[in-house]
């Protein structure tokens, strides 16, 4: 029998993409599933109507921060499956069967997908996203070099993704520091297949499950993307540097890898590189910013009917 699913949409004043976005995933060729849309902005009546509409459940998360809306639209379904799409994404017809398939294996914890560009016109930051993404791979502890594969891109992205619910039981959630709206604007899922392989698991990447984002479409809105993400990135690199003493190893052999791919001038950041210690220094700041906000996880669930409203 098919594993039941629930997609936790998380969104954040943006209708407009999140209409598209519920009426693709009504239309996606797996039929044991339901639709859970986190509400992380303020109230808006017409994401509250779009959950009606396509028949979801609306939960609302108001501490603003992506990982703490996964939190709670995790918390909330019921089902042995929770896989997560952004409300500007588009799936594929066949990406929740081709993502669920997967789970066949009982060791599996989580897998991830290939998320391809939206937008014909994308500019930059295209490559990456698709490197090595082209065939299946399976992650855990045994993997070589799973601690960089892991914590900086090598098993998958947020934007496709999914996890068994019991996930939730072994391991605390997304950290609520990290992702947007959080202090470290990134690498959130990242370090959820980080901690979820430290603790046993195994996640596989699946090309066939496929899901279509936008890109920046100008150099201008890559650069923004891109220095963005390199603070982040910074930034997570000094928390694991600091927080997880056992890898601090593997962490300088990632980094000393990639200076080397700078200087050999093999990296595709758009920033210049120039501007690549003042991205350092700032997401360092970024990272002790963080240390204020060290809880993780979300708080129960709770009960309220003004907290959450299931519309059938």
């Amino acid at each position: 029998m098919s594993p039941t699913c629930s997609v936790v949409v998380c969104t954040r004043s943006r209708p407009d993409q999140l209409g598209k976005c519920l009426q693709a995933i009504s239309n996606v060729s797996y039929s044991n599933f339901d639709v859970v849309v986190v509400d992380n902005g303020d109230e808006n009546e017409r994401i509250e109507h779009l959950a009606e509409r396509w028949n979801a459940k609306y939960v609302r998360e108001p501490v603003i921060g992506v990982s703490r809306a996964r939190n709670r639209g995790a918390r909330s379904c019921g089902s042995e499956i929770v896989a997560f799409i952004d409300d500007d994404a588009i799936p594929d017809s066949t990406w929740l069967s081709n993502l669920l398939e997967e789970f066949r294996d009982p060791t599996v914890m989580a897998v991830t997908g290939r998320i391809e560009p939206l937008n014909q016109n994308a500019y930059g930051d295209v490559r990456p996203c698709a490197r090595g993404r082209d065939k299946r791979r399976l992650f855990d502890a045994g993997t070589r070099d799973w601690f960089a594969l892991a914590n900086f891109g090598g098993v998958g992205d947020g934007a496709n993704m999914a996890f068994r619910r019991k996930a939730f039981e072994i391991w605390p959630g997304f950290d609520v520091r990290l992702g947007l709206g959080g202090t470290i604007e990134g690498s959130d899922e990242h370090n959820a297949f980080f901690e979820l392989i430290q603790r046993g698991s195994r996640i596989v990447f699946t090309p066939a499950a496929i899901v279509y984002h936008p890109f920046p479409t100008t150099l201008k809105e890559a650069r923004a993307r891109s220095f963005r993400n390199l603070r982040a990135a910074f930034a997570y690199m000094t928390l694991l540097f600091v927080e997880q003493p056992r890898y601090r190893i593997p962490l300088a052999r990632f980094l000393a890898r990639s200076i080397f791919r700078r200087i050999l001038g093999k990296a595709t950041n758009v920033i210049h590189s120039r501007r690549h210690e003042l991205v350092a220094i700032a997401g360092s700041f970024e990272y002790w910013s963080s240390r204020h906000d060290h809880r993780r996880g979300s708080p129960p669930l709770a009960a309220d009917s003004n907290v959450i409203k299931t519309l059938e």
